[in-house]
């Protein structure tokens, strides 16, 4: 299984953004090596820093909003302030490039350009400091142009992601829609055919069955057990139409297998592995209940986990419904945090009578489902 981190790195942006930053840190190493030698502690200082700035650059990429991030990102500005202040005349405003790109991700859009301000803070007054000639102003406002350029380029890039998301779960929402719409007219066409029958064939099987009868009573000794054995098959003949029209007539109820298949095939980037018997005859509520963890296990594996393999396994023990579900993911942060879509999840089984928990199997993220077996 390969790792989400690793994955995070070779992301085609992140990889020019790494490049980006070792081409920074040459600059800043250098400036900060020739004013203060190589083995100096504001050397040692300076490479710390941009070895931190690294690290936390690349966790922030789970854009994530949460109190953890935003400590991330502080922390990533305040590793601007020695990079100004020891390296004066060295790359620091193009550090901040790379700050302002996240940016688009936690804060809301007013906000946005706004944080040009504090990113170009740090250089900037150290120029006045200094009393910088002007080609160093020049650079702050070119630097400057190249984060509003990072920002518009993020902030296009995160609409469109957002875009994405919200037309797949149309698309999903659609597809439940279309089968609903079938499983309705499947039931009315078999309501029709149940009723036909009852109305035609069960009618002349009736008068059939009464007219053998009568036939048995009036006929000799050589033609009685004959027309008493066709009296028997139109009777049995009749059970059978009856039994049809009542199975007919009651609604099919749905199968979790073919469901979870179903839905698998909507993430054609992730193979899912079902391990649900097909004697396995579970109450609609149930079923329906599982379905939806199935569904939101899914969408997670696929957005936030990066999986590729999935298997999900239900079975009854003790009265009670098991639900197992796995995926070979990553869970960059644990213990989980909740989204709406698994607190929903949550409170659907508990309201049930049944109970979730969640666990990380080497780091992959493991769903297990308990409920009470309703009889049917």
């Amino acid at each position: 299984m390969k790792n989400q981190g690793w994955r995070t790195l070779l992301q085609k942006e992140n990889l020019a953004a790494q490049i980006s930053w070792a081409a920074f840190s040459w600059i800043q190493l250098k400036g900060v090596s020739n004013n203060y030698g190589i083995e100096s502690w504001q050397t040692m200082l300076i490479a710390a820093s941009l070895l931190l700035f690294l690290v936390l650059f690349i966790q922030a990429q789970e854009k994530t909003a949460n109190l953890t991030q935003y400590v991330r990102l502080g922390l990533l500005w305040l590793l601007l302030v020695p990079n100004a202040v020891l390296v004066p005349y060295g790359f620091t405003p193009g550090l901040a490039v790379l700050w302002v790109a996240l940016l688009p991700w936690y804060l809301p859009k007013q906000y946005l350009y706004w944080m040009i301000i504090p990113a170009l803070a740090p250089s900037v007054l150290m120029s006045i400091y200094l009393n910088s000639h002007n080609s160093a102003y020049l650079m702050l406002l070119v630097c400057g142009t190249f984060q509003f350029f990072a920002i518009y380029a993020m902030s296009t890039a995160r609409a469109e992601t957002l875009a994405r998301e919200a037309l797949a779960q149309t698309h999903q929402q659609l597809l439940d829609a279309q089968g609903k719409l079938a499983e309705q007219a499947a039931d009315g066409e078999r309501l029709r055919i149940a009723r036909d029958l009852h109305d035609s064939l069960g009618h002349h099987l009736t008068a059939l069955v009464i007219q053998l009868q009568v036939a048995e009573y009036q006929a000799d000794n050589n033609h009685k057990a004959q027309l008493a054995h066709c009296h028997q098959l139109a009777k049995q003949l009749l059970q059978d139409i009856r039994h049809t029209v009542s199975q007919l007539r009651e609604p099919q109820k749905p199968h979790l297998a073919s469901q979870c298949r179903a839905l698998a095939q909507n993430f054609p980037a992730l193979k899912l592995d079902c391990r649900i018997s097909a004697d396995l005859v579970m109450d609609p509520l149930s079923t329906a209940l599982l379905f939806r963890v199935c569904q939101e296990a899914l969408t997670n594996s696929i957005r936030h986990g990066a999986a590729t393999a999935a298997s999900v396994e239900v079975w009854r023990h003790q009265q009670q419904l098991h639900l197992r579900y796995q995926d070979n993911g990553h869970c960059a942060n644990w213990p989980l945090q909740e989204g709406n879509g698994l607190r929903g999840m949550r409170e659907r089984i508990e309201e049930a009578g049944g109970q979730l928990l969640l666990s990380q199997q080497q780091q992959a993220l493991q769903i297990d489902v308990t409920l009470p077996e309703v009889k049917i």
